[in-house]
């Protein structure tokens, strides 16, 4: 979803140039550029038009959070804490570098991925330590994700709404 914020700015919020070239039926286009416009105008709405990312995005990485410090407190979750661990110190060095932009351990998570991205559609090199620093945050985010899903499923017993010892860095 953050690409498609930048993307949409790129094209200046002009969703009909931004979807020119898509190949998509009769019926299937006017779909697609209603969701894009759609997601344009929140932004507009939210005043993100030159940076930032959507309020509801924002949020569910702050659901993550939570769900991420709920499950490090959890004695049964071992291996989450090992995840947890292997990436904490990838973790620490983009907040540290983030001029306060970043807000808890997962937003750093997202935040080193989609830089990675955007330096891989540049074409630029990705050092080893960057690519070590990519894969702790992917298997912490898979297995956070997999948590997540379980959570929405009534599947997972925590309550994301309470917020006894759920500090962020």
């Amino acid at each position: 979803m953050w690409q498609l914020e930048d993307l949409i700015r790129a094209y200046n919020f002009d969703i009909d140039a931004m979807t020119q070239g898509f190949s998509l039926s009769p019926l299937e286009l006017p779909k697609v550029k209603q969701w894009y416009r759609d997601m344009a105008d929140a932004m507009k709405a939210e005043g993100i038009h030159k940076k930032g990312h959507l309020m509801q995005l924002k949020e569910l990485v702050q659901d993550l959070s939570t769900l991420n410090i709920k499950l490090l407190q959890n004695p049964n979750e071992t291996k989450y804490k090992e995840l947890f661990t292997a990436a904490m110190p990838h973790i620490t060095e983009i907040i540290n570098h983030s001029d306060d932009f970043v807000r808890n351990e997962i937003d750093a998570c997202f935040t080193g991925l989609y830089g990675v991205m955007l330096l891989r559609m540049q074409k630029k090199e990705i050092s080893e330590g960057t690519q070590q620093a990519v894969k702790t945050f992917s298997n912490l985010l898979a297995a956070l994700s997999v948590r997540f899903r379980q959570y929405e499923n009534g599947e997972l017993d925590i309550d994301l709404n309470t917020n006894e010892n759920t500090e962020t860095i």
